[in-house]
């Protein structure tokens, strides 16, 4: 499924100036191209790859235990995964955050500490604690944090930067608002559900 054309539309004017500052900050990537794909390591040492998400909107967010900046964006970060993340968009099954860490080799502790401190109840995080090496800012070449890069279902780069309320109206304008498009999701919605509860309890 893809995202209306109108959804679409919508979203890239409403970004569109502020693309110069946009790619100020990550210089690696441009609107409308494929999301470079990352694998990297959580907390708990294993790998998650951005793809995995595939079929979700999803903000690419860049981020470190360090940055004050970051750290003081985080409750709004927080507020809209939970006011989005079972939403109903225009062919995107949910909104999803993927949380890049910049934490530098030796900083494990601290963005642990900082992942629970600010309440990042999402399960998407990776960084480059171990090696030092971070594959995903060197390819986005991250210059500034905090960042981000909002991708739709297909994994293509439909928004870069966009923080607060500039996120919030960027989601709004991917949700699904046809009734029986909306009646069927919610369909299926459940369907999943049912089948998840039934895989607990085996």
């Amino acid at each position: 499924m893809k995202l209306s054309l109108v959804a679409s539309l919508a979203l890239l004017s409403s970004t569109f100036i502020a693309s110069a500052q946009a790619q100020e900050r990550l210089s690696g990537i441009t609107m409308g191209q494929q999301a470079p794909e990352i694998a990297m390591p959580d907390p708990a040492g294993d790998t998650l790859r951005l793809s995995e998400l595939r079929g979700h909107i999803v903000l690419l967010d860049f981020w470190a235990s360090w940055c004050r900046p970051c750290r003081m964006e985080n409750p709004n970060l927080r507020a809209t995964y939970h006011a989005y993340k079972d939403s109903l968009f225009s062919g995107a099954d949910g909104f999803r955050v993927f949380s890049v860490s910049l934490d530098r080799a030796g900083g494990g502790a601290a963005w642990k500490k900082a992942i629970e401190q600010d309440r990042l109840d999402w399960p998407w995080h990776v960084g480059a604690v171990e090696s030092g090496i971070n594959t995903a800012a060197n390819t986005y070449q991250v210059h500034f944090i905090p960042t981000n890069v909002l991708i739709d279902p297909q994994g293509k780069v439909i928004g870069m930067d966009l923080h607060g309320e500039d996120l919030d109206r960027a989601l709004d304008a991917l949700l699904e608002h046809d009734p029986a498009k909306l009646a069927e999701m919610k369909k299926q919605q459940a369907k999943a559900e049912r089948k998840r509860k039934r895989k607990a309890r085996n």
